[in-house]
This record gives C-alpha cells, structure tokens and sequence, in this order.
C-alpha cells in the first residue's frame, strides 16, 4: 500500500468511528423532575434495546439472514422505503428486502455493511419514535479501500412486543444517491 493511500484509510477510519461515537445524550428527567429512578433507568433500556435494533437491520441484511431480518418487524409494520408504495406487513417487508440485496441491480461488490449513526430516540412507555442516519458501505478494489454507496435517513415508530423492541414502522428518505447501473 503506498503512504497515500494508507493516509487516506487512516483518514476513512477515523472518521467513521467519529462519525458513530458523536451521539448527544438526551435529556431523560422530565421538566418539573416527576420522574423516579427507575423510570428514567427504563428508558436509558428501552434507549439501549432500540439501538441494538438499529444494529440488528444492518448486521442480519449484511448476513444475508432474512428469517432474522423479518423478525424485526411488527406483523403489522410498514416500510417506505424509495419510489413506489409503501410495504405493508413483516412477510412482504421480508421479501422485498431479500429481493433487493439478492438481486444486487447495482452489481455492488461483496462483501457490503450497513451502518447507522446519530439516533435520536423518544421513548414513551411500550412507544418510540426514532430518527437515525445510515450508510451502505462496499469495498473500494481500485483504490484499497471502502467506499459509501448511499446515505440515509430512517424514520421510524417502534413498539414494545412481548418484552422486545420491534419497527412499527421505517421510512427511508434518500441521501446520497447509489450509481447508476451499467
């Protein structure tokens, strides 16, 4: 590797942990300072919960586990994700996805990672509501390195079922766009 190019993965990597450690704490005492202990210790939980949910949609997608991936949702969950309708249930949230990253339109490198950074979390009981950034990542071969293929926003509803944070509902609004197809 020449000193550039390592340069320019030290830069890359740094970057990226930056990128995903820069998290503002919300506040969790409420204004007039009603709330117990325990109730404000439940919601840096369901804080913690939900972000590993964030952590689950990518890692299963990039695993290529599709089972996994479905039981993130709700039964009743919708996703809008792109141009088109939204998505209505988790079986057909499923397959779209499995039909999405299978079919590899782009004709993307492997392997790929999903990552999502800068949640903000509202958690109201067995209720929240999210918005976090993502990016889809692949190898850079020309250059030895990686590079961002898009860059997202997730809108999400979440909800507390049987005892596990599950998406209600994730809207996708586009950032950086993916290459066109050749």
């Amino acid at each position: 590797m020449t000193r550039h190019k390592g340069r320019a993965a030290a830069w890359f990597a740094a970057g990226a942990i930056a990128a995903l450690g820069v998290v503002i704490a919300p506040r969790f005492v409420r204004a007039d300072g009603s709330d117990s202990a325990a109730e404000r210790l439940q919601r840096v939980e369901d804080r913690q919960e939900i972000e590993e949910l964030f952590t689950a949609y990518g890692a299963t997608l990039d695993r290529r586990d599709f089972d996994a991936f479905g039981r993130l949702f709700a039964e009743e969950a919708v996703y809008a994700g792109g141009p088109g309708t939204p998505v209505h249930g988790r079986a057909a949230i499923q397959a779209l996805l499995q039909q999405q990253i299978t079919s590899n339109p782009s004709h993307l490198p492997a392997p790929d990672f999903h990552l999502y950074f800068n949640p903000s979390i509202q958690v109201d009981g067995n209720r929240a509501v999210a918005s976090s950034k993502g990016a889809y990542i692949i190898p850079d071969l020309a250059n030895n390195g990686a590079r961002i293929v898009f860059f997202v926003t997730y809108d999400d509803t979440l909800i507390r079922r049987e005892g596990r944070w599950v998406f209600m509902s994730r809207t996708i609004h586009g950032g950086i766009p993916a290459p066109k197809s050749k």
